[in-house]
């Protein structure tokens, strides 16, 4: 069995803006772990390139566009966070961030959510999907207003490899916050079968004792804050974590990406977009560390 978590705290984290209104609660976010990790805060805006045209106006010069965006983000993150490096860069957004992210060494990568402000719904813009498909550091999806420190976390877990990076991820960056492990199962074919009662109760037994197995192969033994007991609960993945995200009012979800299932694949595109767009919640999405082992 693996022993206790050795893992540092990350030292740098990036927050990605576009330094709109709704960039606010990431922001806000990103600011409280630099604090409590004392880590350093490196916030990025991508410099979208404007379209040619002949008839711009003769006060329109992109480099007192650039110094303009420059001196806006540097006003406003530093009225906030003091301390934090403030980084523009021209070219898409979603390739800054990746660049930024490798060349800088960060652990972490902070990112806010679009709102439809009309239909009041919530979205993932081109930008977070390109993260959330291609960053190698985990990716923080900000939705709540930062209170306090995320104190109530539960990990989306389907026994893989992915899931169990993911909640060793969990353990190290916020023990001894509450953390809980969560699964959704569903009986195959148990509409063909003489006792549907029985055969669902005689799958969860086996659920129950994959995972038992599965958190104890983790390395996360006698860390404080992590929960022996999983939370094993009959039906679709994502409605049922909803509901649960809701009714416990939990802080945070975290996931890892590569699983074997729909809820944890995030390549497969629909099912996690909408476990990171319909959760009630802050969502950490880890992708999975190809050939790592536990405890590893």
């Amino acid at each position: 069995m693996a022993g206790r978590l050795t893992a540092e705290r990350p030292r740098r984290l990036l927050l990605a803006t576009d330094l709109s209104a709704r960039s606010d609660r990431a922001l806000d976010r990103a600011t409280q772990l630099a604090n409590q990790w004392d880590a350093e805060l490196i916030v990025v805006h991508a410099l979208e390139e404007p379209p040619v045209s002949d008839v711009a106006p003769s006060w329109h010069r992109r480099a007192d566009v650039r110094a303009t965006a420059e001196a806006r983000a540097r006003q406003e993150i530093h009225a906030t966070n003091p301390a934090a490096r403030v980084v523009v860069e021209a070219g898409q957004p979603g390739e800054v961030i990746l660049r930024t992210a490798e060349a800088q060494g960060c652990d972490l990568i902070v990112v806010g959510i679009a709102r439809d402000e009309l239909l009041g719904r919530v979205f993932l813009g081109s930008t977070v999907d390109c993260l959330l498909q291609r960053a190698h550091a985990p990716v923080l999806v900000v939705r709540r207003r930062a209170r306090q420190p995320y104190s109530s976390i539960v990990v989306a877990t389907d026994f893989s490899e992915p899931s169990g990076q993911a909640l060793e991820t969990a353990a190290s960056l916020f023990a001894p916050a509450a953390i809980k492990l969560f699964h959704a199962y569903r009986p195959p074919m148990s509409g063909l079968v003489s006792d549907p009662a029985a055969y669902r109760q005689q799958f969860k037994e086996s659920v129950a004792k994959e995972a038992q197995e599965f958190l104890a192969m983790r390395n996360v033994s006698g860390v404080t804050g992590v929960s022996r007991e999983i939370m094993l609960e009959y039906g679709d993945p994502d409605r049922v974590l909803r509901d649960y995200v809701e009714e416990k009012s939990i802080d945070l979800v975290v996931a890892g990406t590569h699983g074997r299932s729909a809820l944890m694949d995030v390549l497969i595109g629909s099912v996690a977009k909408n476990l990171v767009t319909t959760l009630p919640c802050d969502t950490l999405l880890v992708r999975s560390v190809v050939g790592s082992a536990s405890g590893a």
